[in-house]
């Protein structure tokens, strides 16, 4: 996969993920048996403004130069292992249903693709 494909999916993801908690929070937690507070519902709101923005870096630098790729690689991996591990713990711990290991499995598969090009293994 080259690494603007790898941006593409991650930005899309984050663009449907981000817009989702942004505008419906509670309805974005439902699949999960999630259910909270007004406070828990900002937060989410917040964690979808996050991705909302991550999501667009993501998708306005495809055509960043391929010296910039291992540098950018490392930072987005790093971002996804501490989801991942965050999402492993919420799971393992009960806090959400079946449908999290979703979560733990997009998590996974980003880290791994963006750990990929952070060791310069990707295609440019």
């Amino acid at each position: 996969m080259r690494f603007p494909t790898l941006l593409t999916i991650a930005g899309v993801l984050g663009i449907v993920f981000g817009i989702g908690f942004l505008v419906l929070p509670a309805s974005s937690l439902m699949p999960y048996g999630v259910r909270t507070d007004a406070s828990g519902l900002i937060m989410a709101q917040f964690f979808g403004a996050a991705l909302l923005q991550l999501a667009l870096v993501f998708l306005f630098i495809r055509d960043i130069p391929a010296t910039h790729i291992p540098r950018l690689a490392l930072g987005a991996c790093i971002g996804e292992l501490a989801g991942l591990w965050v999402a492993v713990r919420i799971q393992l711990g009960g806090h959400v249903n079946v449908f999290g290991w979703s979560t733990v499995a997009i998590y996974a598969v980003l880290a791994i693709a963006f750990g990929l090009f952070a060791a310069g293994k990707g295609a440019a």
